[in-house]
C-alpha cells in the first residue's frame, strides 16, 4: 500500500511537470484561439503582448549570449541534425508577466477578482518549485524571471489600459445586449433619449393610425421607455 501511494505521488509530480513544460504554448494557444474564434479584443492584446514580451526575451538571450540549460527544453529529445526545443522566454517570465498583466488590471480597477488572483499565484509557485526542482533554473534565477516578466508586464498593461478597457467594455455589452435574455431589449442613451433597438421600436414607430395622438404617443414611448422591456 505504502509503495502505491509513492507511485501515485511520483505520477501526480511527473503530470505537474509536464503540464509546466508545455505552459507557455498552453497559454499561446488559449489567447490566439480567444481572439479568433471568440474575437476577444482582451485576448488579442494579450497575445500581442506575449509576442512583444517574446521579442524582448530573443534579444536579451541574443545580446548577452545565453547558454540554454538542456533540462529547460520543451522538446527533450532529439534525432541527427536537429536541436532541443527552446523558448525566448523562461517559463516563470512568461507566467509572471502574465500574471503582472492580469494583476494590473485588478489595481487600476481597484478590485481583487479572488478567483482569477489565486489561479495566477498558485501558476506561478508552481512554475517556479517545477524549473527548480528539474534543475532547469536555481532560486537566483527564477527571482530574476519574476521581476523581470513582472516589470514587462505592469509597463505593458499600462501601454494598452484604454484599448484593454475598452475592450471589456465591448464585451459586457455584446453579453447583456446582443445575447442576452430573450425578454430583454438593450437601449442606449442619445442627447438624452434612450433609443430602443430591435423589432419593437420599428413597431412603435411605424405606425399606421393615422391619428395624431396616436402616432404621438407611439413615438414617445420609444423614446422614453425603461432601460428594459418585455418582448
Amino acid at each position: 500500500m505504502a509503495f502505491n501511494l509513492f507511485a501515485f505521488i511520483q505520477s501526480l509530480v511527473g503530470i505537474l511537470h509536464t503540464f509546466v513544460k508545455f505552459l507557455p504554448i498552453g497559454i499561446y494557444s488559449f489567447a490566439y484561439l480567444s481572439s479568433a474564434l471568440f474575437k476577444d479584443g482582451r485576448t488579442g492584446l494579450l497575445l500581442l503582448g506575449l509576442i512583444f514580451n517574446d521579442i524582448l526575451g530573443y534579444v536579451f538571450k541574443r545580446y548577452f549570449k545565453y547558454e540554454n540549460n538542456e533540462n529547460c527544453a520543451i522538446f527533450s529529445s532529439k534525432t541527427e541534425g536537429t536541436s532541443l526545443g527552446f523558448l525566448p522566454n523562461a517559463h516563470t517570465e512568461m507566467v509572471s508577466f502574465l500574471s503582472a498583466f492580469f494583476f494590473s488590471d485588478m489595481w487600476n480597477e481597484s478590485k481583487l477578482d479572488a478567483i482569477p488572483f489565486t489561479f495566477l499565484l498558485v501558476l506561478l509557485v508552481l512554475t517556479a518549485w517545477s524549473r527548480i526542482t528539474i534543475g532547469c533554473k536555481t532560486i537566483k534565477d527564477v527571482l530574476f524571471n519574476l521581476i523581470l516578466g513582472g516589470l514587462f508586464g505592469m509597463v505593458y498593461y499600462y501601454l494598452v489600459s484604454n484599448k484593454y478597457q475598452k475592450a471589456k467594455e465591448a464585451v459586457t455589452k455584446n453579453t447583456f445586449c446582443d445575447k442576452g435574455y430573450d425578454n430583454y431589449k438593450c437601449n442606449e442613451i442619445r442627447d438624452g433619449l434612450v433609443i430602443l433597438k430591435g423589432k419593437d421600436a420599428k413597431e412603435k414607430m411605424n405606425v399606421k393610425n393615422d391619428d395624431p395622438k396616436a402616432k404621438a404617443k407611439s413615438k414617445k414611448d420609444v423614446a422614453y421607455e425603461g432601460w428594459y422591456n418585455t418582448a
